[in-house]
């Protein structure tokens, strides 16, 4: 098994070449230690088995960072029979220092001048022969998107997989190129028996180590020199990024501009999929619906964990999987573009007081849709530390399930308020996300460096890169939820099933019953439906309705009709469609139950019944997150994260709604 690695600048698009190489067949996970995205594939060519390694975009080799420590530890430690560099063919002078670092690893290697249709439609001429000659590697100018120059790669890769390598010698001065000649000598001298090629690395690192400085301009001074062999005009070629760049980094309305195409993306996002997901809760209702019928002549205990228990898992991550499709669009699109880079660049002031970086806020912003994507969208976030403090305070953003709770509360203790009882609640949200940064941040908050961003060329995005990448994250989140979300809901459903069958009865309106004691002096422990629906709300926000639905209502449940239910849903999937395209601004909700209004209204008839809501919507705010999201921190940053989120959200909730109802409750007797 032959092992190819590829390397280069952020944005160079190593990872359209590796798609276009593998049919995007990655195998995703993290390198050990760090939550940095590890992407490999698989592929045959020509009856040779070779593993494609997509290594972490970097502009040096100083380990500075975890990309760099990532990456230069794999060269220096895996053994690699082909290395392909991918370098930006139109910001060939920034590229080459890497490509000259990388050179004197004493790796075989490949380069691969990608945007070469930029370069012909910006006038630039490179003259890749004399290139090629200088550096002794093969020079490919080609785009990933060219199926010919795909097979130019993977003919050159097997040439130089089966022809024998002597080793690179550096582009040095004279006088430090004999000094390196001569270190060789000394070393081969001292160690016989060592491998050339090691000898030739050793000699250039002991150089840099004994003349740093000297090194470091030869190094600048070849670069320089490679660059005689490119004609440009950087005015024509930054030219449209300039233009654009002039309206959306404008120092006045730059930020506005942001903050409206964020809105848009958010609604597009949240409204675009669900359509999607509700006709996905149709099809989970539909097969629990045929599974009972299937499954009549079992115990009804069977029926229940098979239809409410591994089913409704199933459905659960059904249901999220549009909104991870259109989230991972969006946010291709914005890579793709350029333009993700420029929300960094101009979130970054404002968001670094509080230990977040400035693409820490698209996290943040996708969270009041739903907080799985935005623990997804974190992966966007170079820095590592930063990465973490923002995935432990997304679940803190109020997403778009919690919305209902807070909806019916305002209907049955806030009418004619309901506008500023959610409005406040949001506000809420946001501060303490951003004040639990800060408090996280403040061991390292010195120490944090300032963001150094080049800022790239704006491109039109290439769809299908954009939907390999939705299909790759969709299909491993699928592959890494399903089983522990099904685990989660299946002991969820027990709690709420036994041991008599009803919910009214179960062990978790027992513990509602018996926890009430502790949470009264948080205003609403005076009512044990309210406890008990908060276990539930792991599993999904919105359960909460639902269960205090089944517990204080009288209604009484029509058998379903499967014929009609199997009808409406292949109608279902065309509506769908239709209203994902025709819907994308509306955010209206739908009609709240009146007799469940009335009865939830009149849980809390004293004086403080307005408190004492408003502290349980407080409560269900701060509350665990839902099983998704627990699941998706674990798949992110590992089981540690996910437990300390989980410490997090059961001490706040509980001492923020106390001292409210506490304080409350004095300033109304005063």
């Amino acid at each position: 098994m032959k092992t190819v690695a590829f390397v280069g600048n952020p944005n160079a698009g190593k990872t359209a070449w590796i798609n276009a190489l593998s049919d995007a067949g990655f195998e995703v996970g993290n390198w050990p230690g760090v939550t940095v995205e590890r992407k490999q594939a698989q592929v045959e060519w020509d009856k040779e088995a070779i593993t494609l390694i997509d290594l972490p975009g970097i502009y040096d080799l100083q380990k500075t960072n975890n990309e760099e420590q990532i990456t230069q530890d794999f060269l220096e430690s895996q053994p690699i029979d082909c290395l392909i560099n991918v370098l930006d063919a139109t910001h060939l002078q920034r590229a080459l220092r890497l490509t000259l670092k990388l050179r004197m690893l004493q790796i075989p290697m490949i380069l691969i001048f990608n945007f070469y249709d930029e370069v012909l439609k910006n006038g630039i001429e490179i003259d890749a022969a004399k290139l090629s000659r200088r550096l002794a590697c093969p020079i490919l100018c080609a785009s990933a998107f060219d199926k010919q120059a795909g097979r130019q790669v993977k003919d050159t890769v097997l040439a130089m997989l089966h022809q024998p390598f002597d080793g690179y010698r550096p582009l040095l001065p004279k006088p430090l190129e004999q000094a390196w000649v001569d270190e060789v000598n000394a070393l081969q001298l001292a160690e016989p028996f060592a491998s050339p090629l090691a000898l030739k690395k050793q000699a250039y690192q002991k150089l840099c180590d004994r003349q740093p400085q000297a090194m470091h301009e030869a190094l600048y001074r070849a670069v320089d020199s490679l660059m005689s062999h490119v004609r440009q005009d950087p005015q024509r070629r930054l030219l449209k990024t300039k233009r654009i760049d002039a309206v959306l980094l404008h120092r006045i309305w730059g930020l506005p501009l942001l903050l409206a195409m964020s809105f848009g993306m958010l609604m597009l996002i949240y409204n675009g999929s669900a359509p999607y997901v509700a006709w996905l809760n149709q099809l989970t209702l539909w097969m629990q619906h045929g599974c009972r019928l299937l499954l009549a002549s079992m115990p009804a205990w069977v029926q229940s964990l098979v239809c409410d228990g591994l089913l409704a898992g199933i459905g659960s991550v059904l249901s999220f999987l549009p909104l991870m499709a259109f989230l991972y669009f969006f946010l291709g699109l914005l890579e793709e573009s350029g333009y993700m880079a420029r929300i960094a660049f101009l979130m970054d002031r404002l968001m670094r007081p509080f230990g977040c970086s400035g693409k820490a806020f698209v996290s943040l912003l996708l969270g009041l849709g739903c907080n799985v994507p935005a623990v997804m969208a974190t992966r966007v976030i170079e820095e590592e530390s930063s990465r973490r403090r923002t995935a432990l305070v997304v679940p803190l953003i109020s997403c778009g399930a919690r919305l209902p709770i807070y909806l019916l509360f305002s209907a049955a203790f806030f009418p004619g308020q309901g506008g500023l009882v959610v409005f406040t609640l949001y506000g809420l949200s946001l501060v303490s996300a951003l004040v639990l940064s800060l408090v996280l941040s403040l061991p390292e908050h010195r120490k944090q460096p300032w963001m150094v961003l080049e800022l790239p060329v704006y491109r039109r995005p290439s769809l299908p890169v954009v939907f390999n990448k939705v299909r790759q994250e969709v299909k491993n989140y699928t592959r890494k939820a399903l089983t522990v979300v099904m685990l989660a809901m299946t002991v969820l459903w027990g709690l709420t099933y036994f041991p008599t069958g009803e919910i009214a009865t179960s062990y978790a309106a027992q513990f509602g019953k018996a926890a009430s004691v502790i949470y009264e002096p948080l205003g609403f422990g005076t009512q044990w439906p309210l406890v008990a629906s908060l276990p539930g709300s792991i599993a999904a926000k919105e359960t909460v309705v639902g269960f205090l639905a089944s517990v204080l209502s009288e209604t009484t449940e029509t058998p379903p009709d499967f014929a009609e239910e199997s009808r409406n849903l292949i109608s279902g999937l065309g509506e769908a469609v239709k209203n994902s395209v025709v819907h994308l601004a509306d955010f209206s909700q739908e009609g709240q139950d009146a007799g469940l209004i009335s009865e939830l209204g009149a849980l809390f008839p004293d004086p403080l019944g307005k408190l004492r809501a408003y502290c349980f919507l407080v409560y269900c705010l701060f509350s665990i997150p839902c099983i998704m999201t627990l699941n998706a921190l674990r798949q992110e940053y590992g089981t540690k994260l996910m437990l300390k989120s989980i410490a997090i959200m059961l001490a706040l909730p509980y001492v923020v709604s106390l001292l409210l109802f506490q304080l409350g409750r004095l300033l109304f007797w005063l």
